[in-house]
């Protein structure tokens, strides 16, 4: 009977542990999944793979408002427009229409790649293309002391700060 006891209180204290580190266990994996999912549905703008092609440190050098070089096409890239992360528009400033704009989706090594908003698409500077069935524009860009190249195949559109 005694032995009982002893076995029956054992096996109580062995239970309330077992329960004890199950709930920890329990709250801790619960607690890191609702990590997880806030790092994954941040209120950030930038997905993983967004944040890996875009070179934010080379995007600030970028940012600001910029026109071309005696003619009329305007450039303005942001790192945050609507909650779309970065962002570039060329429009044409001499006729009041866009051009094209859309989110940055890479931008790194002298090369940039806007996913353009096709509603709002109106048109290209001359000689330019959109690519991939019209969603990108996928460009070449150079930062200068008074502002950016930006150019397609060789065909190169100056832009100075509008400061």
């Amino acid at each position: 009977m005694k032995l009982k006891k002893h076995y029956a209180k054992w096996l109580m204290i062995t239970l309330i542990m077992a329960i004890g580190i199950g709930t920890f266990a329990a709250l801790t994996i619960a607690n890191e999944k609702d990590k997880e999912e806030n790092e994954a549905q941040s209120s950030s703008y930038l997905t993983n793979q967004r944040q890996k092609d875009i070179d934010m440190k080379e995007l600030k050098t970028l940012l600001g408002d910029f026109d071309e070089d005696g003619g009329y096409w305007h450039l303005f890239i942001t790192d945050d427009f609507e909650d779309k992360g970065p962002y570039m528009s060329v429009y044409d400033a001499g006729a009041g229409n866009p051009g094209f704009e859309g989110r940055i989706m890479y931008l790194k090594d002298g090369i940039v790649i806007v996913e353009i908003d096709e509603d709002l698409y109106e048109g290209m500077p001359d000689g330019w293309e959109p690519e991939g069935k019209g969603k990108y524009a996928i460009l070449d860009y150079e930062r200068t002391d008074s502002g950016i190249i930006l150019g397609y195949r060789g065909k190169e559109v100056s832009f100075t700060s509008a400061k």
